[in-house]
């Protein structure tokens, strides 16, 4: 019998894995299909190699400012997926030597519970004093007419096509849907957005600026309502929205439907052996247990939010209990990162948020523009925005601008240590840098007048 199990070899399957052999647990994985989960196969990393591509490509457009002579150039897509098969591969292949090395045992296939301490695989039986559900997410469609047609597609159907689309409609305001926008844009797709509310729970200046910039770089708005239908005619789909004017569409040849995705455990037989779970995901309490006390599920199957990083930290937090180690994760605390033009992350408590509490606070933002490296780098859309408590203590970070998804981790290691104004003023801050950004905005907060609320 092992000592753990994990269900799902993702972020959270092979690094709480990996985790529980450094303490010396005997432990066992179970894959459906590969190593790596959604994060290394069909998320984040193939969409972050496109992410450079569409960097270049923009570089590339401003040739002439760095002294570079003017050429018309033209995508070659073939080689752009290429290069991401080949990163996502370097990288699976990397994790799965990881595996190997610590000598953990794994099984590949789909599993399914047959009691308590019993998982089978195929005609094998794995029994485990432990056992952790990890088996992720997979794109959702919702029950809308059309999205059967030929050419409405998901994420995980975009990133295996062979050629790209013209035209193409993006369904979904959140983070999938606008970062495959900015990339496909970038491309020379034209690009359709079609939702409710852009990226819901961001910080409010957030969201305005964002769909500022992005507009400005070409992308198309229709914000304000979910698509309703999808019908195919002879110049394309059209994709149906409802204004405050009345119903209105847009052809495209390609629709990516980015609207939500689902928690995957159907398989696993859970009501057999008695686990609570409803449509948003598997039930857990604080230490992540579900209602047996042996079995424990994290990640994207709780339904709560999707990230790979906290997936990680949820399944090294289960090993480190286990193991005489115990620290619980600060939910308000969870980095969050989004990969447009400019980058976009954020970490703790928005004005909004504040407003609604009744939290006295302080804000101050610090423009991109004004800072010497982002001048240098030709990068200056965008600004830090930083709230805090009337008695100076950090409560939010909010950064849309170059590096972002780096930066954001100072304003982490703020919120996580209970870090002031003064904390930060006090350190020394290396020039020219972005990092600089934050020191300002921070800095701009010190002597602010408290906002009651």
């Amino acid at each position: 019998m092992k000592d753990i199990l994990f269900i799902g070899g993702g972020p959270a399957g092979y690094a709480g894995a990996i985790r529980a052999k450094q303490r010396g647990l005997d432990v066992a994985v179970i894959e459906k299909e590969r190593l790596g989960g959604t994060c290394l196969n069909r998320g984040c990393i193939p969409t972050k190699t496109l992410f450079k591509n569409a960097e270049v490509i923009r570089d590339f457009k401003r040739a002439a400012q760095y002294g570079l002579p003017e050429t018309e150039f033209s995508l070659n897509y073939t080689q752009v997926k290429k290069r991401k098969d080949e990163i996502t591969e370097q990288l699976v292949s990397g994790v799965e030597h990881l595996i190997k090395t610590h000598k953990i045992e794994t099984y590949i296939g789909t599993a399914r519970f047959k009691d308590e301490h019993t998982v089978i695989v195929g005609d094998q039986e794995i029994q485990a004093k432990t056992i952790v559900i990890a088996t992720g997410s997979a794109p959702s469609l919702p029950d809308s007419p059309g999205v059967d047609l030929p050419g409405v597609i998901t994420s995980d159907d975009l990133l295996t096509m062979e050629e790209l689309p013209k035209r193409m409609a993006v369904c979904g305001t959140g983070v999938i849907g606008l970062e495959f926008a900015s990339i496909y844009n970038e491309f020379g797709v034209e690009v359709d957005v079609i939702g409710s509310v852009l990226l819901r729970r961001e910080d409010r200046d957030v969201q305005k600026r964002l769909q500022a910039f992005m507009r400005r770089q070409g992308v198309k708005f229709h914000l304000g309502a979910r698509f309703s239908r999808i019908e195919q005619h002879d110049d394309g789909l059209h994709v149906f929205f409802p204004t405050k004017k009345g119903e209105d569409f847009v052809v495209v040849d390609t629709v990516l439907v980015a609207s939500g995705r689902r928690t995957v455990f159907d398989e696993l037989e859970l009501d057999k052996i008695g686990v609570n779970y409803d449509a948003k995901g598997i039930k857990v309490n604080e230490k992540l247990q579900t209602n047996i006390d042996h079995i424990y599920a994290c990640g994207d199957v709780l339904g709560r939010v999707q990230l790979a990083h906290l997936a990680t930290a949820e399944a090294i937090s289960i090993v480190e209990g286990l193991t005489g180690n115990p620290y619980s994760i600060n939910y308000d605390y969870v980095p969050s990162c989004t990969f447009v033009h400019p980058e976009l992350a954020s970490v703790g408590l928005t004005e909004d948020h504040l407003k609604e509490a009744g939290t006295p606070y302080k804000v101050a933002k610090f423009n991109f523009i004004a800072n010497g490296k982002a001048l240098s780098m030709d990068q200056t859309d965008g600004f830090v925005k930083v709230l805090a408590d009337d008695t100076n203590r950090i409560l939010g970070v909010h950064i849309l601008g170059p590096g972002a998804s780096d930066l954001i981790a100072e304003g982490t290691l703020a919120l996580q240590n209970g870090l002031t104004v003064e904390n930060i003023m006090q350190t020394i801050h290396a020039h020219p840098t972005l990092a600089e950004a934050f020191h300002e905005a921070v800095s701009s907060l010190d002597g602010l007048a408290v906002h009651q609320v």
